[in-house]
């Protein structure tokens, strides 16, 4: 990694700031270049796994209302089709926050051929091969949107039926498995970035600047394996029936999802997809705490980008959770209890 490169970048006053340290030590050094893979300097300046104030204020202020959520989820059943109707709408709605253009009604004839031609257990094994885009909905010009859309439902089928069902804990080689999949017969799967390889299920080795967010600092690719590491023990921490006798109370399982959806779009491990990526594994410690995913009713994509942008560069979680904590009571309360 090299500061010099950012001189002429929007970002390069942010960069230079985050950075200063590498002023200090001479570039090329064993210092120099283990400072760098350590993620510390990134992850110290964001802290993007720690709990401040404003979240357990947060929690305070609204604890009523997180309690009332968590009592409607233990006290209701979700219905088998109406888990499956939203699991198909997360993945059609994930695909499009990227830009994927393909209607709800077009996601679902695609599930509904997948589940009536195939067998998705068998298309789980990597080697698979996978439906042709023309076989599941034939639109000519969308045959790459096709298999966006197909890809996420294996990739959700394997979060649920595969990593939930089994108590699989989340470790490097699930998570990616889970990009190996979203990206396959995709041009993402394997694209040459600056002369550098990126390929489908590895860490990115490049630079990343968030479109429309200039000020969204993400970590250089040398940093990115120690930060996952760490993204990954936080997961464990926040999934872990465990609890801290020093916590002044209990960060609400809502408030963890959030956590865990922002942290890992911040570290934005990969070249592309990392959104989706974020949002399945949000799903699956949703689905462990027996929420439903993140189906967002009138979805706002300003809204939500702005409020991933808050997250980290004024650390400021609380859109994020309003976000997230009022789709998904809505989600619940429109079920009956259980009597």
């Amino acid at each position: 990694m090299s500061l010099a490169r950012t001189k002429k970048n929007p970002l390069s006053k942010a960069v230079n700031d985050l950075y200063t340290l590498f002023l200090k030590i001479k570039e090329g050094t064993k210092e120099y270049l283990d400072l760098g893979k350590s993620g510390k300097v990134w992850e110290n300046y964001f802290r993007p796994f720690e709990w401040r104030a404003q979240d357990y204020d947060f929690y305070a202020e609204n604890s009523s209302f997180l309690d009332k959520i968590s009592a409607i989820k233990d006290t209701i059943e979700i219905p088998t089709k109406d888990l499956q109707r939203m699991i198909v709408n997360f993945s059609h709605q994930s695909c499009s926050i990227e830009g994927n253009s393909l209607g709800s009604a077009e996601s679902l004839i695609i599930w509904e051929k997948m589940n009536q031609d195939y067998n998705i257990d068998d298309l789980q094994h990597e080697d698979a091969q996978l439906p042709e885009p023309k076989s599941l909905l034939d639109k000519a010009g969308k045959e790459i949107e096709v298999v966006e859309v197909r890809n996420h439902f294996l990739a959700t089928h394997y979060i649920y039926n595969t990593l939930l069902k089994s108590e699989q804990e989340i470790n490097i080689d699930n998570i990616r498995k889970i990009h190996r999949i979203l990206l396959k017969d995709t041009p993402q799967e394997r694209i040459d970035v600056w002369g550098k390889i990126q390929q489908a299920g590895m860490f990115r080795t490049v630079s990343m600047q968030a479109v429309g967010y200039h000020l969204t600092v993400y970590p250089y690719g040398e940093e990115v394996p120690a930060l996952t590491e760490r993204f990954i023990k936080f997961y464990k921490t926040v999934t872990s029936d465990n609890v801290d006798d020093d916590e002044p109370y209990q960060i609400h399982p809502l408030m963890n999802a959030c956590r865990i959806h922002s942290s890992f779009l911040h570290i934005h491990p990969f070249y592309d997809g990392n959104g989706r990526v974020g949002r399945l594994l949000m799903a699956l410690y949703l689905a462990r705490g027996g929420f439903p995913p993140l189906v967002f009713q009138l979805f706002d994509r300003k809204e939500y980008a702005d409020a991933l942008y808050r997250a980290q560069a004024e650390k400021d979680m609380v859109p994020l959770y309003n976000i997230v904590i009022g789709t998904i009571f809505d989600s619940l309360s429109s079920y009956t209890p259980i009597r």
